[in-house]
This record gives C-alpha cells, structure tokens and sequence, in this order.
C-alpha cells in the first residue's frame, strides 16, 4: 500500500501539497508523467540521462519557471539512477542568503558539500590531494579572523593533530555559516574566497577528483559522481547576471558531471548568448498549459493537472467544479495549484465544513492576485516605477487577446514580468502568455486590456 495517499481530511491536504520537489516515498506515491503535456516533441529526462550518460562530462543547465516543477523532474531522473552513482545536491535557498550572491560563493557551497557527502559515505580520500585544499580554507579563515581580532591572538582554522580529511571538515561549519549569514566586505572569508576564484575552482575540481576515485573503489561498475546545485533559479536579477553571465565559465570549468537550475527570466536579456557559450548544454522543462495559443482550452494539459491534484487531493473533499477552477487560475503553475490549495484548506468556512468549495478556491486566487500584483509593484532588487510594466503586460495581453504569437524578447520589462510571475513563458513552443491571476490584477486596477485594431 502506498504511503501517501489522496488527501480526505485538511490537515492531510496540508501535507500532500506542500511547495516543496517531491522526493523519497512522496515522489513515488504522488509522480505523474507530464512530458507529453509539456512538449510531445522532447522528453526532458530522457535528454538529461542521455546527457549523463555519456563518456564525456558535461555542465547541463535546466531552466523553467518557479513552480513548473523542474527539481521534481531532476528528482525523478535521481531516483532512476543506478547505485554506481554518488550524487551530490545542493540547495542555494538554505546555503546562500537571498541576494549578493556570485559564483565564487556557489563553488565554495558545492565545495563543502561534496566534503560532507563524502564523510558521509565514508570515502577514502588521497590526502596529499587535500593538502593544498586545507591550505587554502585554513589560510582564508586565518586572514578573515585575524582581520576582525584586530590584532588580538584568534585564529580560526584546523587541528594540527587532525587527518587532512578531518582539517578540511573542522574547517566547514565557519565557512557554511560565512556563507549563509556572514559579511561580504574586504575583510571577510568570502571575500578571500572570491579574490581567488580560479584557485578555489582548481580545488574543487581536485576534490571531486579525488571523491570520485574513492567512490569508485566502493561503487558498483563504474563509480560516478553527479554535482545537483539547484533553486539558482530562485535568486535575483542581478545575482543571476553576476553567477551566469559575469562568470558563466567560472560553473561551466567544474570537471563534474553537474546540473544547475537557472531562471528562465535570464534568457530573456541581450547577454544571453553569453550564458549559451559558456553551457553549450541546456535543456527547458515546459509550463503545462492550461489554454493554447489561441486561447481554446489545452485539454492535455488540463488532463494531467487533474491527474497531479486528484493524486494528492480526493473527490471526497475537493468537488470537481472547485478543481476545475483552481486550474484555470493557476496557468499551468504547479506552485500557484498547491498555493491556492493550501489556503483554502485554512479558511474558517472550509474548516466547519471540512470541504474545499468551489468559492474558497476563488478566495484563495483572489489573495493570490494581490500577491502577484505586490511581486509586478515592488520587485526585488529592482528600483522601478510599476507603470511601466503594468502597460508592458497589458500590451502582451492585448496581443494575446489578438491571438498573436508573443515570442522572446531580450527585455528588461519582461524580465521584471517573469520573475513576478505575472508572465509565462510557455518554453517548449518559447511564447509568452500573460497569468489568469495577472489578469485579475489589471481588471483590478481598471487597466482594460482592448486588443488593437
């Protein structure tokens, strides 16, 4: 019998739709096949494992919007792997704050994680590998901590008495917490860190080496080490610029079989191509679409999304008519689904009367739309006036109300646009298609969207 089960009651439909990848028994029990619905003409994992399979190594981009369920389907890939791969995965939301991040920083996260997944399993690592990598952290922390002594007698950094190994480990917890909460000024370990970028490059292609090899004296057939850094896709315009574009070939020169997520926003700037030269290998994991081009109804779309809720959410307690409006809200967003769900699950009536109706999905969206308008007003990191990109999106819906095809623009507008969520990017045919919620919020504010002559 399954572990988890379509939710009956709300607490159970709390947990069943939570934001975050399906992983372990809730992959197994709640994994729908989507490929069809997202492209019929690539299948997303197939190409990923190809990719991996392979003899030579290779850096694989995986973009998407939030929400659209890409760590899902990395997830998915995972779990297919055979037991002749050590995967390393790291997750930028809990090891980097959330913006003035560069790609120094994400080498120095991979970096202490393939240290603790290797003292994990137990790895025999070649110590006179480790030397110069000890080095390096323990000479970097010593000059930060010294620096902030102020000339008193504190230095950080490793036991003499310690293996290698055991240095490089004593020396992780300053460098993680340096990392996640720690200053960035001149004086700083992550400062050092980035004045020395290509050497802490050098070190963690020699410690992914050096992990490699050991796990091949242990693995079955021909051991392999798989580097998953994801959620880059949840940083900032300006931290996406300085990691994929200022220092693309900084990611792409890590000699591991690797996979980054990237916002899909980034694609949307003149430098792109920037980005397509330092990773010759990307792949897109496409928007389920609720509506096609033309606006009829996707109903392959529509079908599979029926499918991922009623896995997670039963009849009893989600009525058919509320399902059904809950997919039309959501544009094919699998975060704005189990969101709305979510909420809905809470409201005073919905708890009395232990059923999510039809009306508290509408609540719950039109909560929803004030987020969205609150993302497209005030964006992170960005100093800009909303009216701009409020005509900007009303345009692309006008255009959309024409039937026209949106295509990609390198548009700073745009990329405002996407990373709010208020425009979609339906990436498996690359046009864009304004939010249903998105909508709500410009009717909000009596911006008619009046399709041009």
């Amino acid at each position: 019998m399954p572990t988890f089960q379509p939710a009956t009651t709300l607490d159970q439909v709390r947990k069943n739709c939570t934001l975050q990848p399906l992983e372990g028994d809730m992959l197994r029990d709640f994994w729908v096949e989507t490929n069809e619905a997202r492209d019929h003409l690539k299948h997303f994992r197939e190409d990923l494992r190809e990719i991996l399979d392979g003899d030579e190594v290779q850096r694989v981009l995986v973009h998407g919007h939030q929400g659209c369920g890409k760590s899902t389907e990395i997830n998915k890939v995972i779990s297919e792997l055979g037991p002749q791969w050590l995967v390393v995965s790291l997750n930028v939301v809990d090891a980097l704050p959330v913006s003035g991040n560069e790609a120094a920083d994400v080498l120095l996260a991979a970096c202490m994680r393939i240290v603790e997944v290797a003292k994990d399993n137990d790895l025999k690592l070649n110590e006179d590998t480790l030397k110069p990598i000890v080095a390096f952290f323990d000479k970097t922390t010593k000059t930060s901590t010294e620096s902030h002594a102020a000339g008193l007698d504190i230095e950080a950094g490793a036991d003499a008495s310690q293996t290698f190994f055991g240095k490089l480990f004593g020396l992780k917890a300053k460098l993680v917490s340096d990392l996640k909460f720690g200053s960035r000024s001149e004086e700083s370990t992550i400062h050092q860190v980035r004045q020395n970028k290509g050497q802490l490059r050098d070190y963690v292609n020699a410690l992914g080496l050096a992990v490699e090899l050991a796990w091949q004296e242990i693995a079955t057939d021909r051991g392999r080490v798989l580097l998953v850094i994801e959620n880059l896709d949840k940083l900032g315009l300006d931290d996406a610029h300085s990691i994929f574009v200022k220092d693309g070939p900084l990611l792409s020169s890590v000699n591991l079989r690797a996979i980054y997520t990237i916002p899909v926003f980034t694609y949307y700037s003149a430098e792109a191509t920037v980005i397509e030269a330092s990773f010759p290998q990307r792949l897109s994991v496409p928007m389920i679409k609720v509506n096609e081009r033309n606006g009829d109804s996707c109903e392959e779309g529509r079908t599979v999304l029926r499918e991922i809720v009623r896995h997670r959410v039963a009849a009893s307690i989600l009525p058919d008519d509320a399902l059904e409006t809950l997919i039309e809200g959501s544009g094919g967003v699998l975060r704005d689904i189990f969101t709305a769900l979510t909420q809905a699950s809470t409201f005073t009536a919905v708890r009395a009367s232990k059923v999510i109706e039809r009306s508290a999905i509408e609540s719950a969206l039109g909560r929803m739309v004030s987020d969205i308008g609150l993302r497209i007003c005030y964006p992170h990191e960005q100093e800009k006036e909303p009216q701009p990109l409020l005509e900007q999106l009303a345009s692309i819906a006008a255009e959309q109300k024409r039937n026209l095809h949106v295509p990609v623009r390198a548009n700073p507008d745009i990329q405002i646009l996407l990373k709010s969520g208020a425009l979609l990017e339906y990436n498996s045919e690359r046009w864009l298609g304004v939010h249903p919620l998105a909508l709500k919020y410009l009717d909000k504010l009596r911006i008619h969207v009046k399709p041009s002559a």
